[in-house]
């Protein structure tokens, strides 16, 4: 008799969720759990871990940190005064005096804004507030990557298992065909159902070959994330099979300021928070500025009188900068800043939005998934029980050949959809986990620098 196509194990097939305890959890606890207790299989942690080394997205937000901080250090010691040391040499004479040389050495001080309307001040905490929004950010390319590096896994995974799944099936239905063969020879069949079978090995073999294609695509996305083409060469823990894959360890029942929470939302936060200070900064400019400047030294008609002293020389004095005329500059700046604080105002709510809306999304989902999963393991084992039946109607010479392999093919459509929302199922929770925000705690971040 011709075999049946029933190579997925339904048994293995996991719907609960886990019995953890993240019903309770709020913000503040969400926010203090590592990637890796959201990720249920080794092996992807293996390849996060990976990644996490490798990816060059994250160097340049590495990189992009170091420049807001250099920037931030830059900005900040512009409100402290700087000394200048200075040693010089005079040499001077003309056609009736003889050459004549003087010697001058002192500390000299440059102009020093004194910051009474604190404009210094709000440059320095636009820029700290940047510096801390890329610590923000580069928080959050973890969270994508995370997310991304999953994705493309389960992907892989998938086509992995489809090609699996392909492979055993067109070995029973060339088994089928055999088994038609020998039916024909024995005069219990004819050239039709002979056909039949060939034409089920030849579909066979076609979705094989394009499920091997999407093997090969989806292994190249996976090496992109991870940043080394040589993923094959690791030594990486065995992967579990799609269908044994529990839902991850995502928690319920949280509120909404979770999301505020979330890395991409307090970059935009902060930004904010800059573009206000830039606006005091732009105002001050309207303003006069009161700058200071001196120098203290001595002054010799050669070295060893310079330092044995007796030529002191000191000046000090204030100077009042007041903006008379220069064409609106300062207006223009003052509307650009202001500007510029609208649109980040505007940046912020589109993340708040953003986040409720990919949380809202992916709670919809979850149990949709769910559901569409408990059917479609219902369906396969109707099509399982379908495919009995017509065998042994077919051996019993009720009905042709056709309808046992329409029921055969009806198996492995069934199979292949059940791995298809399997993977969709673990995939939503995996962006579920990039919604929350969570998976990389504040203080694993570098150091956020110094505050005011």
């Amino acid at each position: 008799m011709p075999p049946t196509l029933g190579d997925l194990n339904l048994a293995e097939l996991n719907l609960d969720d886990p019995s953890g305890a993240l019903t309770s959890l709020d913000a503040q606890g969400l926010s203090k759990l590592k990637w890796e207790y959201f990720l249920p299989e080794e092996r992807l942690r293996a390849l996060v871990g990976l990644a996490l080394e490798k990816n060059r997205d994250l160097r340049l937000a590495g990189l992009k940190i170091l420049e807001a901080r250099a920037e931030f250090g830059m900005s900040r010691s512009e409100r402290f005064p700087m000394l200048e040391g200075e040693l010089a040499q005079e040499t001077s004479g003309g056609s009736r005096r003889s050459t004549q040389e003087s010697y001058e050495a002192g500390l000299t001080l440059p102009v020093f804004e004194i910051d009474y309307l604190n404009r210094l001040g709000d440059l320095e905490r636009a820029a700290l507030e940047t510096y801390l929004g890329t610590l923000e950010a580069a928080r959050y390319a973890k969270i994508v990557l995370v997310s991304s590096v999953s994705g493309a896994y389960l992907r892989n995974r998938l086509a992995e298992e489809r090609v699996k799944l392909m492979e055993r099936n067109l070995n029973n239905f060339r088994v089928s065909r055999a088994f038609v063969e020998e039916r024909i020879r024995s005069g219990q069949a004819d050239l039709l159902e002979l056909e039949q079978a060939r034409g089920m090995v030849a579909y066979a073999e076609a979705q094989l070959e394009a499920r091997k294609s999407e093997l090969v695509t989806t292994q190249n996305e996976l090496s992109f994330w991870l940043g080394d083409f040589e993923t094959e060469s690791l030594d990486l823990p065995k992967p579990l099979p799609l269908l044994k894959w529990p839902r991850l360890n995502l928690p319920e029942g949280l509120k909404s300021e979770v999301l505020l929470d979330r890395p991409d939302v307090m970059e935009a936060e902060r930004a904010l928070i800059a573009a206000n200070a830039n606006i005091g900064a732009a105002r001050a400019a309207f303003f006069p500025s009161i700058g200071l400047t001196g120098s203290l030294g001595v002054m010799g008609m050669d070295l060893e009188s310079l330092f044995r002293g007796g030529g002191d020389l000191w000046s000090f004095g204030p100077r009042l900068t007041i903006p008379i005329f220069n064409a609106g500059r300062n207006r223009a700046n003052l509307d650009l800043a202001e500007i510029r604080k609208d649109m980040a105002i505007v940046d912020y709510e589109m993340a708040i939005q953003k986040a409720f809306r990919e949380v809202a999304d992916g709670l919809g989902l979850r149990e949709r998934l769910s559901q569409r999963l408990k059917a479609q393991t219902n369906y396969l084992n109707i099509q399982r029980r379908v495919l009995e039946l017509a065998t042994n109607r077919y051996q019993n010479g009720v009905i042709g050949y056709l309808e046992v392999l329409e029921a055969q093919r009806s198996v492995l459509e069934a199979e292949l959809d059940l791995l298809e929302i399997k993977s969709d199922w673990i995939l939503n929770d995996i962006s579920l986990f990039a919604a929350l925000g969570g998976g990389f705690p504040r203080e694993d971040t570098p150091n956020q620098g110094e505050k005011r």
